[in-house]
């Protein structure tokens, strides 16, 4: 099932993992610090707008409106969906509250070094930067999303969003680009784990969905 898996997925996962394998030495060469007043040079009035608005696609109340969606049609699709974003959250969430408490986000390290440029309207946090929960739902979404989806086109779309949304964090000084990157990863190895889970095998309940809940309704 994993040769398929993959090979079923390869317009999301190798542009996926292309991006890490560039991403990999910049982050071992140079300082996060270094990389994110970098990043934060380049800005403009529309992406300020862009980024701020894309960003909402990495919070937890998004996951609603593809759970709700897929009710209407395979219960197992909004199941999976649900379970892999709410797990991967939770995971992200112990993480940074048992092991990465004490990170700073860039907002706070540079606030008495180095003048960042910061977007109206955003609220900014402090602390708990490591790893990103936005790149963690965002990865988790996209790609349970892409694995569903028999459009490689798609897949492809689901790839660009995830990091489009991963990338406003970085973008907005929410975030260091180490952040998004390991929440990449937390969220891709919960939607391939839990996609082994749910379609591995058939079950009755697998193909249930709201539209024959009101077909016996009428029947009836």
């Amino acid at each position: 099932m994993v040769p398929k898996l993959l090979k079923s997925n390869l317009f999301f996962l190798v542009p996926y993992l292309l991006v890490l394998l560039a991403l990999l030495p910049v982050l071992m060469l140079c300082t996060k610090y270094n990389i994110h007043l970098w990043i934060n040079q380049f800005n403009n009035t529309f992406f300020d707008l862009f980024f701020k608005y894309i960003t909402v696609l990495g919070d937890g109340i998004v996951i609603i409106i593809p759970v709700v969606a897929f009710l209407f049609f395979s219960l197992r699709h909004a199941v999976y969906c649900l379970v892999t974003y709410l797990s991967t959250g939770l995971v992200t969430q112990l993480l940074k509250r048992l092991f990465f408490e004490d990170i700073i986000r860039p907002s706070r390290y540079f606030q008495d070094i180095a003048a960042l440029h910061l977007v109206d309207g955003v609220k900014m946090f402090g602390g708990k930067s490591f790893p990103s929960g936005h790149a963690t739902s965002a990865f988790a979404l996209f790609l349970c999303l892409a694995l569903i989806s028999e459009n490689r086109y798609l897949k492809l779309a689901c790839f660009f969003m995830a990091c489009l949304v991963a990338f406003s964090r970085v973008y907005l000084s929410q975030h260091f680009l180490i952040d998004v990157y390991a929440g990449s990863l937390l969220g891709c190895a919960g939607a391939l784990s839990f996609y082994l889970v749910f379609y591995r095998d058939d079950h009755r309940w697998h193909n249930w969905n709201v539209q024959k809940l009101f077909r016996k309704d009428d029947q009836a």
